[in-house]
């Protein structure tokens, strides 16, 4: 397994809103993707995900 990281946006309340680094385990970097889309909505993915060394 590999560790990704990536920007997401995050609602903090109904009016404010922040991205945040998001740090996931996964095989590869278009699977850390896809299980961010889950998470946190295909719109809210600032980034695509890097690899953590």
């Amino acid at each position: 397994m590999n560790t990704y990281k990536c920007l997401v946006k995050v609602e903090v309340t109904k009016t404010i809103k922040t991205t945040t680094p998001i740090v996931v385990q996964a095989t590869d970097a278009y699977k850390a993707k896809l299980q961010l889309e889950a998470l946190y909505g295909k719109a809210n993915l600032v980034g695509y995900p890097a690899l953590v060394r």
